[in-house]
C-alpha cells in the first residue's frame, strides 16, 4: 500500500486499510492535496501517514494486506448490528454515529439521520461540522440551504479555525469567493484549531456500546478506525490557497497566517505538517527565499521528532490495554497527539523490555 489514509498511532490500522477500501469514491487526504503544483507538501503528509499508521508489525506489509479482508468482514458485521439500534435513537450522538458508520454507502439516510440530530441539538460541533461535510460532498442531497448549515457550524464552534475553512471551503464550492476570503481570514485569527479527533473516538466507543456486546479493547479499536476514516473536509483547503494565492495578496496573506496558526495551535501531527507545508508553499509563491528556507529547516525538525518516537508508540497495540487507550486519548484531548505518543512510548517501554533498538532499526522508514 503506497499510500496509506490511517491517521491513527494507537491501533486500527487494518481497519483503516478496510475503511479506505470500502470508501475508495471518497476524496481522501492524500488526493486532496495531491497537486502537481507542490509534491513537497505530498510527499509530507504521506511520510506523515506512513509513519502514524505503522501498528501492527511495522515491518511487514503482508501483514496488513492480509487482514485486511477479514476486518472488512467484521466491520460490515458491526454496522449491521450497530446501525439499527442507533438510528432510532431518541440521542442526538447516536443519530451521528449511525449516519457516519454509513455515510458513503447510503448519503442520503445518512444526511437524513445527521438533520434528525441538528435538529435535536444545533450547537453540537460535531454535528454542525459533519453535516456541513457531507452537504459539501453530496450536494444536491442536502435538505437545508448551505448558507443555514454554515450559519450552524459557525454558532456551534466560532472559535475554531478548523470550522472556518469548512465554511470557507463550502462557500468556494458554491461561487462565493468574497465570502470564502473573509471566513479564511477567520480562520487564520482563530483562537483554536481542533479537529476533535480523540473526541470522535470517544462518541463512537459509546455508540458501540449502547448497541454492541464487545469486549473494551476491540471496541476501541473499532471506534479508532471510523473515526479515521471520517470526510476530511478541511485538507483540501492546501490547493484552494495554492490556486487562489498565486493572483490574490488577500489569500496569500489568509493562507500564510492560516498555516502559521495551524503549526503552533494545532493538537494533531498532521495539522502541524500541512501548516508548515501550507507555509513553505505561499512563502515560494511570494518569492520569499529566506522565509522558505526557515520554514523547511522547521519541517525538517519536525520530521525528526516524530518518526522514531511513532515507531515506539505503535508497539502498544501489543498491550491490548483499553485502559491504556483510554489514557492515550485523555493525554491527546489534553495535551495534543505529540504528548500522548510520548505517553505510549514510556509504557511501551515499562511494560514490553523486548522490544529492543535493534528490533526497531531494522525497519526502514518511508
Amino acid at each position: 500500500m503506497a499510500r496509506r489514509i490511517a491517521i491513527i498511532v494507537l491501533v486500527g490500522v487494518l481497519v483503516v486499510a478496510s475503511l479506505a477500501t470500502r470508501h475508495e469514491t471518497r476524496s481522501t487526504v492524500i488526493e486532496s492535496v495531491e497537486a502537481p503544483a507542490d509534491s513537497r507538501l505530498l510527499d509530507e503528509v504521506e511520510t506523515l501517514m506512513s509513519k502514524r499508521s505503522t501498528i501492527f508489525e511495522v515491518c511487514d506489509d503482508t501483514i496488513e494486506d492480509a487482514a485486511i479482508a477479514e476486518k472488512m468482514a467484521e466491520l460490515d458485521r458491526l454496522e449491521q448490528q450497530v446501525v439499527p439500534v442507533l438510528e432510532t435513537s431518541a440521542s442526538a450522538e447516536h443519530l451521528l454515529v449511525a449516519a457516519l458508520m454509513i455515510w458513503s454507502d447510503e448519503p442520503d439516510r445518512a444526511l437524513q439521520l445527521l438533520g434528525e440530530a441538528a435538529y435535536q441539538d444545533p450547537r453540537d460541533p460535531l454535528i454542525a461540522s459533519q453535516l456541513l461535510a457531507l452537504c459539501v460532498e453530496f450536494g444536491g442531497q442536502c435538505s437545508r440551504p448551505r448558507f443555514e448549515i454554515e450559519q450552524m457550524l459557525i454558532v456551534a464552534d466560532r472559535a475554531n479555525g478548523l470550522a472556518w475553512v469548512q465554511v470557507a471551503r463550502s462557500r468556494l464550492e458554491r461561487s462565493d469567493e468574497a465570502g470564502a476570503l473573509n471566513a479564511m481570514q477567520e480562520a487564520a485569527a482563530a483562537a483554536t484549531y481542533d479537529a476533535y479527533f480523540p473526541e470522535y473516538v470517544m462518541m463512537f466507543d459509546r455508540g458501540f456500546s449502547a448497541s454492541a456486546d464487545l469486549p473494551a479493547y476491540e471496541r476501541l479499536e473499532a471506534a479508532f478506525g471510523f473515526a479515521a476514516a471520517l470526510p476530511a473536509s478541511t485538507h483540501p483547503i492546501i490547493q484552494d490557497c495554492q490556486r487562489l494565492a498565486q493572483n490574490s495578496p488577500e489569500w496569500l496573506d489568509a493562507c500564510l497566517r492560516f498555516g502559521e496558526r495551524q503549526e503552533h495551535a494545532s493538537r494533531t501531527l498532521l495539522g502541524k505538517a500541512l501548516g508548515l507545508g501550507l507555509q513553505s508553499r505561499m512563502y515560494e509563491l511570494a518569492g520569499d527565499k529566506r522565509r522558505e528556507q526557515e520554514t523547511e529547516r522547521r519541517r525538517q525538525e519536525f520530521r525528526n521528532s516524530f518518526g522514531d518516537l511513532a515507531q515506539k508508540a505503535a508497539k502498544a497495540d501489543k498491550l491490548r490495554d483499553a485502559s491504556l487507550a483510554h489514557q492515550y486519548l485523555d493525554t491527546f484531548a489534553a495535551s495534543g497527539e505529540f504528548a500522548a505518543m510520548e505517553y505510549l512510548a514510556i509504557e511501551v517501554e515499562a511494560r514490553l523490555p523486548g522490544i529492543d533498538s535493534a528490533q526497531q532499526s531494522a525497519c526502514v522508514g518511508p
